[in-house]
């Protein structure tokens, strides 16, 4: 039953957001509908369409809350001294794997949301993209000062997918290792700085 006079439009939006992601600690996204979300926070769907604009709209702000949360929890990693700029990275992988396995279902909807045709991704959400590779590209920076402004676009992105793909297949369970996944991270970051190591080398 529909309780507009209730509730501002901005508290329903909240309520939406919260409901989102209480369902999603239990189940995948795709199990879930503008329905059931609207049932949840008890406003009719055609509510919750008028204030996201659509299903996917409400998904993806869920997503831009779940992808803000991952970018503070970088920035503080960014923030803290190590003994080695291997060290830092670990510690910048770890952060990215351990908020993955912590809220499994929302870190997919980040990046598994497809929006329509019609739909453009908003500029708010391309900021925090941004942002989170700048955050990367910055520190990279700092830490190999030697590479150019193009080569540190490729490696911040490098960076990021190697440790995006292992964490993916550690939540599906595909790694088909013995070895526990912060081995392989540890692995895969010390591989990836000695390569980098070289390229800057070559660089100077």
């Amino acid at each position: 039953m529909a309780r507009r006079k209730e509730h501002s439009h901005q508290e329903i939006r909240l309520m939406a957001l919260d409901a989102v992601e209480q369902l999603l600690t239990q189940e995948e996204y795709t199990s879930l509908s503008l329905r059931r979300i609207a049932s949840q926070v008890g406003y009719a769907p055609s509510t919750l369409i008028n204030l996201f604009g659509s299903y996917n709209y409400l998904l993806l702000s869920v997503s831009a809350r779940v992808l803000g949360r991952l970018l503070e929890q970088m920035q503080l990693v960014c923030g803290q001294t190590f003994t080695s700029a291997e060290q830092k990275l670990l510690a910048l992988g770890k952060a990215y794997a351990e908020f993955a396995h912590n809220q499994p279902q929302a870190f997919r909807l980040v990046f598994a949301l497809h929006l329509g045709p019609e739909e453009p991704l908003p500029e708010s959400q391309q900021q925090l993209i941004a942002e989170l590779i700048g955050l990367l590209e910055q520190q990279l920076g700092d830490l190999l000062p030697n590479l150019s402004s193009s080569k540190l676009a490729l490696a911040s992105r490098s960076f990021w997918s190697s440790i995006h793909g292992l964490t993916g297949l550690a939540l599906d369970d595909k790694l088909f290792s013995q070895a526990s996944w912060l081995q392989l991270l540890t692995f895969q970051v010390h591989l990836w700085w000695t390569a980098m190591q070289q390229e800057e080398g070559a660089c100077s």
